[in-house]
């Protein structure tokens, strides 16, 4: 099997190898992982590296499935029919599931049809355990705390300033990433002033726009303080925004989540705008789903619902 690494270390795929990491004769030994998005999903990408070496080294090999316009849930409903027309070839998989309301009753299907371990991530597709159907479970962030961590930050950061204007960059997906944030800076800081942009699909270049145009609309003797992306996508887009300064954006910070090279590497780099952001280690969180994953293959009791703890990655 062949990875070819970008800048920075992440796993850079070409298309046409996407749908099949590895082939053996031993087809038994496989396990799949759908996933809600894949381009320019860095984040997604690295935990797809990590999981692969994860499970290559208990002899499984991995097979992805990525949809073909990213958070389409009618794709994955494809993927998961398919899967469950072969579902004898696998041992297991990983679903981060997108469009979870439109998504979750396929789930439930596939899961009791199919009677294969299944492990949740990402996107928590149910509201309360009783809802996980059996040979089910969901492992990683929640992923309002990590709204909650970075809305703390800014908070602390903000502190004593008057009336302190923030935007919010965000996305329909996770969003309450952007829900539970603006609810700490609001406990937190009475006067502050928020705009959310909720448009922009965790892309790069939606969010470059999106900060150019607030830019654009405010009035030359104001600032902008800060801006909170949900994710490092769009945090780098926010700095690429922010590439020219401003009497507005002079002095203006941004804040991301997910932890991604390129993200952590900016923020070490003295003078740039991103300043921190809400880390999901995707080698524990791989590590942590697979371990999941092979336990349920072996018939052992494991929890149905585990969160771990994100961090903060800030400059020093």
């Amino acid at each position: 099997m062949w990875f070819a690494m970008a800048s920075g270390g992440v796993a850079a795929f070409s298309f046409g190898a996407m749908m099949l990491i590895r082939r053996t004769r031993n087809r038994s030994r496989r396990a799949f992982l759908i996933t809600s998005a894949f381009g320019q999903k860095y984040y997604v990408a690295d935990f797809v590296l990590r999981a692969q070496s994860a499970l290559d080294s208990e002899g499984i090999d991995l097979v992805l499935k990525v949809p073909d316009r990213d958070y389409d849930a009618s794709a994955q409903s494809h993927h998961l029919g398919r899967l469950l027309d072969r579902r004898r070839e696998y041992v297991g998989g990983i679903i981060f599931a997108g469009e979870v309301h439109r998504l979750r009753d396929d789930l439930v299907t596939f899961c009791r049809g199919s009677r294969l371990p299944v492990v949740f991530t990402d996107i928590e597709p149910f509201d309360k355990v009783a809802d996980y159907p059996p040979n089910s479970a969901y492992i990683g962030y929640d992923t309002g705390e990590l709204g909650e961590q970075a809305g703390q930050w800014l908070a602390r950061h903000l502190r004593g300033k008057r009336q302190p204007r923030v935007l919010i960059v965000a996305s329909l997906e996770h969003s309450t990433r952007q829900e539970r944030c603006e609810k700490i800076l609001r406990r937190e800081l009475p006067d502050v002033m928020i705009t959310t942009e909720d448009r922009c699909g965790f892309v790069r270049s939606r969010a470059c726009d999106a900060v150019r145009a607030h830019v654009r609309q405010m009035d030359p003797h104001e600032c902008l303080d800060a801006i909170f992306c949900t994710n490092d996508e769009m945090a780098l887009g926010a700095v690429d925004a922010l590439s020219t300064p401003s009497s507005v954006t002079r002095n203006t910070v941004v804040v991301g989540i997910d932890g991604v090279l390129e993200a952590k590497a900016l923020i070490d780099t003295t003078g740039s705008p991103l300043r921190a952001t809400v880390v999901q280690d995707t080698h524990r969180l791989a590590g942590c789903v697979v371990d999941l994953l092979i336990k349920m293959h072996r018939g052992r009791t494991v929890p149905t619902r585990t969160i771990l703890k994100a961090e903060m990655y800030v400059a020093n």
